[in-house]
């Protein structure tokens, strides 16, 4: 009795509904552009991409709780100032992705360890509405993506750790997609999605998977259990 106790605390994520989505990717665009108009003025050339199950329709939510959407924020061009200091980076996009928010519906972005995030609070309450993940990413000298990643556990000379980190096995993601989209298979991968989000939800431990990790582990997973 006491494990199903255990259970219990965790609800089960679902699919949300496409209509729910689309208001909220378009207030997400609308403050990402800003703030990449506002990094261009500080020289840091900027994109930003919808990413995981955002871009294909597979956002989820636990239970009936508030749902969230990635994006990453490509860091395309920028003084060597931030590359050279990564905590400069970062800290400067989370001030600008604030003053592009106004603060008027969104709280001040919190500083994780492999994104910033915005919640949006239900008008007058603590409740979280929604809310939206941005990781800080750029590519290295073969193409591979990395995330910009905050180790708040590891000190360094008394400062805690940024670096990049490359995306697990996240090459070459758009072909296997259209191989496995191509052999009428994305069913199976919008199933292994949802069970892996489960997986790790059940484990309190397992804290560093945004849906665009557990997306990218969904698709290698399907792809090299057919194709491999």
């Amino acid at each position: 009795m006491g494990g199903m106790g255990e259970k219990e605390k965790y609800k089960m994520y679902r699919i949300v509904n496409e209509s729910e989505c689309k208001r909220y990717r378009s207030d997400c665009s609308h403050v990402l552009k800003k703030t990449c108009a506002l990094l261009k003025e500080k020289c840091i050339n900027a994109q930003f991409t919808l990413v995981g199950s955002g871009a294909r329709n597979m956002v989820t939510r636990n239970g009936n709780g508030p749902f969230d959407l990635d994006y990453n924020l490509e860091i395309i061009k920028a003084p060597d100032e931030y590359w050279n200091d990564l905590r400069h980076l970062k800290n400067t996009v989370r001030i600008l992705l604030d003053k592009a928010e106004g603060l008027t519906c969104f709280s001040e972005s919190q500083d994780s360890t492999s994104c910033l995030t915005a919640l949006l609070h239900f008008k007058d309450e603590p409740a979280v509405e929604f809310s939206f993940d941005v990781a800080i990413v750029a590519k290295n000298s073969d193409g591979t993506l990395c995330r910009l990643i905050h180790n708040k556990n590891v000190w360094e000379y008394g400062n805690d750790q940024y670096v990049w980190n490359e995306v697990p096995s996240s090459h070459n993601i758009a072909q296997k997609v259209k191989q496995i989209k191509i052999n009428d298979l994305w069913l199976d991968v919008r199933e292994r999605y949802i069970y892996l989000k489960n997986l790790y939800l059940s484990h309190p431990l397992e804290k560093d998977h945004p849906s665009f990790i557990v997306y990218v582990e969904a698709v290698n997973q399907i792809y090299n259990q057919y194709f491999n």
